[in-house]
Order: C-alpha cells, then sequence, then structure tokens
C-alpha cells in the first residue's frame, strides 16, 4: 500500500472509532438521563412509547 492509502485509512478508522465512542455514550447517556436522574424505570429507557411521549410533550 502505498503511504497515502495508509494515512486515508488510518484517518478513515479515527473516525468510524469516534462515531462509535459517540454512540455508545449518547444510549448512556438516555439511559443514566432517564433512570438516575429521571427516576424512571430502567425497563421503559428505551421503549419506543416512551420517547414519543417525550417528544409529544416537547411539542
Amino acid at each position: 500500500m502505498s503511504s497515502i492509502t495508509k494515512r486515508v485509512l488510518s484517518q478513515l478508522s479515527l473516525v468510524i472509532l469516534t462515531l462509535v465512542i459517540l454512540a455508545i455514550l449518547f444510549f448512556v447517556g438516555i439511559y443514566l438521563g432517564y433512570v438516575v436522574v429521571g427516576k424512571g424505570d430502567s425497563s421503559e429507557a428505551f421503549k419506543p412509547a416512551t420517547w414519543q411521549h417525550i417528544l409529544d410533550f416537547v411539542k
């Protein structure tokens, strides 16, 4: 492989790793915010009906 290809692959892997870490932190934040801060039930943290209710409330 040429050095340019290696650099592009290296940068692309860093971008993908960053996106994966951000996604994980997003879901951890949802869980902590709903369960710990909001005192909600942990089984309902990711149910679509819960988030539809929240979106309806915000609108």
